[in-house]
C-alpha cells in the first residue's frame, strides 16, 4: 500500500544569527562594554500565505556591574533581551497586512528624525553609528499597499512607549532629574498615558514618484516621545516636577530630486500645530506650534556616498519656561562605502549642534568580513562641547568600541 502525498503544505522555515564579543572603552579607562551579544532571526511560511518574522537578541555586559557605575545601571544592563521584530504577516490582494513588534522606517534622513516618528528608541549607549541598533520594536498593525500611483503605509500601536533613557547612574545618563535637584525642584515619575488600547498612535505615509521626483506625506497622531515638564505644587515645602506625555497631530512632507551625475536633493517638513512643551512657570504642559525643518544633499561617488545635511526646529511663541531652546539646528557631513572588493564597509560622519554649546560628534566605524562567518568592527565617538550641551555632556565618554563577530 503507498501512501498518498499530504495535500497540506508543511511550514518552510529558516534561521540565521551571529554571536559577538564585545570590547568597548572610554579614554580615561572607564568600561562600557564587556560581554557578548547574541542574535537569532526566524523567517518561516506557515501556510496560507501567512509568514513569519523574528529576530531576538541577548545582550551580556560584565561592566555594567564595575565599581564606576550604579546599582541600577548593573540591574539593567548586566543582562538583558529583547525582540528586533517578531510579527506575522500576509498579503491580501495588492495589500500586505503585519500584526506584531515591528519596525517602520519613514523619510531618508540620514541619522536625523524628522519624518521617522514611529518607533522610540534605546538610547542606553547614547548615540550610535546604526538608527536600526536602538530602535525599540513595538506593537503595531500595519498595511502596505497602493492606491493608484500612490503607495500607502498605515498603522496603528494599540499603546505609547517612550524613549528609554539611560539608567541613573550609567555612562550616558542624561542627568535630568540631578538637573532639576540644582535648581531646588524633586524629579517625580512620569505620568504615561493608559496602555489599555484607548491611548494608542496612528499614522500614514504617501509616496509616489513623479519621473526623478520622489514625493511623500505623511499624518500622524501620538505622544512626545520625550516627556516634557510641568510643576507639582502640593507639597508647600518642597516643589516638585513631573514628566508628562500628551498627544498631538503631526503632518509632514518630503521631496527627492536626482539629478544626473549621481546628486540627490532632498527636503523633509513637518508641522504640529499642537506638540506639547513644558512649562517650569505652570502646572500644566503647554501647547504650541513646532516647525521642523531639513535640507540634504547626497553625491554617489564610485562605492561611497557623500551626504550634508542641515536640520532645525522652531517653536512658536517660545520663552525661557518652555526649559529648552527656541531653535534646535543639527548640521552634519557624512561619508559611507566599501573598499576590499567590498570586504570592507566604512562611515565617518561629523554632526554640530552650534546653538547653546550643544557641541559635536564625530564618529568613524569601519569593518572587515573576513569570510562568509567572520567579521571584525571598530567604532569610535569623539564628543565635545559645554557641560550641558547635548554632546557636550558627555565629553569625558569618548569612546571606543570592538566587535568580532560569527555568523550562522
Amino acid at each position: 500500500m503507498v501512501a498518498g502525498a499530504s495535500s497540506v503544505a508543511l511550514p518552510v522555515h529558516a534561521f540565521n544569527g551571529s554571536v559577538s564579543g564585545v570590547v568597548s572603552q572610554g579614554r580615561g579607562g572607564d568600561a562600557y562594554e564587556r560581554g557578548v551579544t547574541v542574535k537569532i532571526a526566524h523567517q518561516a511560511s506557515l501556510g496560507g500565505g501567512v509568514q513569519l518574522r523574528a529576530e531576538g537578541r541577548y545582550r551580556y555586559n560584565a561592566a555594567a556591574c564595575d565599581d564606576r557605575w550604579s546599582d541600577a545601571t548593573c540591574d539593567a544592563y548586566r543582562s538583558d533581551a529583547d525582540w528586533r521584530e517578531l510579527y506575522l504577516s500576509r498579503d491580501i490582494g495588492s495589500w500586505q497586512v503585519s500584526a506584531g513588534l515591528q519596525q517602520v522606517v519613514w523619510g531618508r534622513a540620514d541619522n536625523l528624525r524628522v519624518f521617522d516618528l514611529v518607533n522610540p528608541l534605546d538610547l542606553r549607549d547614547f548615540v550610535l553609528p546604526d538608527l536600526g541598533e536602538y530602535r525599540i520594536a513595538t506593537p503595531m498593525v500595519r498595511a502596505l499597499g497602493t492606491a493608484g500611483d500612490w503607495t500607502v503605509e498605515a498603522l496603528w500601536q494599540p499603546y505609547f512607549t517612550p524613549h528609554d533613557y539611560a539608567a541613573t547612574g550609567s555612562a550616558y545618563d542624561l542627568g535630568i532629574d540631578a538637573r532639576f535637584a540644582a535648581t531646588g525642584l524633586v524629579t517625580r515619575d512620569a505620568r504615561r498615558p493608559r496602555r489599555d488600547g484607548t491611548a494608542g498612535e496612528a499614522g500614514v505615509q504617501l509616496s509616489t514618484t513623479r519621473g526623478a521626483l520622489d514625493i511623500s506625506l505623511l499624518g500622524y497622531t501620538g505622544y512626545n516621545d520625550d516627556p516634557v515638564y510641568a510643576l507639582e505644587l502640593d507639597d508647600p515645602v518642597q516643589p516638585a516636577v513631573r514628566g508628562q506625555f500628551r498627544r498631538h497631530a503631526t503632518v509632514g512632507a518630503g521631496l527627492a530630486y536626482a539629478f544626473d551625475g549621481g546628486w540627490v536633493a532632498r527636503g523633509e517638513a513637518t508641522w504640529s500645530p499642537d506638540a506639547p512643551v513644558s512649562d517650569l512657570g505652570g502646572t500644566s504642559p503647554r501647547r504650541a506650534a513646532t516647525t521642523n525643518l531639513l535640507v540634504g544633499l547626497d553625491y554617489q561617488w564610485r562605492d561611497w556616498v557623500l551626504s550634508a545635511q542641515a536640520s532645525d526646529r522652531h517653536i512658536a511663541s517660545w520663552d525661557a519656561a518652555m526649559a529648552t531652546t527656541e531653535r534646535a539646528a543639527v548640521l552634519s557631513l557624512s561619508a559611507t562605502g566599501s573598499s576590499h572588493a567590498g570586504r570592507m564597509s566604512h562611515r565617518l560622519a561629523y554632526t554640530v549642534m552650534p546653538q547653546a554649546g550643544d557641541g559635536a560628534w564625530l564618529q568613524w566605524r569601519s569593518a572587515y568580513q573576513f569570510n562568509d562567518h567572520w567579521q571584525v568592527e571598530a567604532n569610535l565617538d569623539l564628543l565635545d562641547g559645554a557641560d550641558t550641551g547635548f554632546f557636550g555632556q558627555f565629553r569625558e565618554r569618548d569612546r571606543l568600541r570592538l566587535e568580532l563577530r560569527r555568523q550562522f
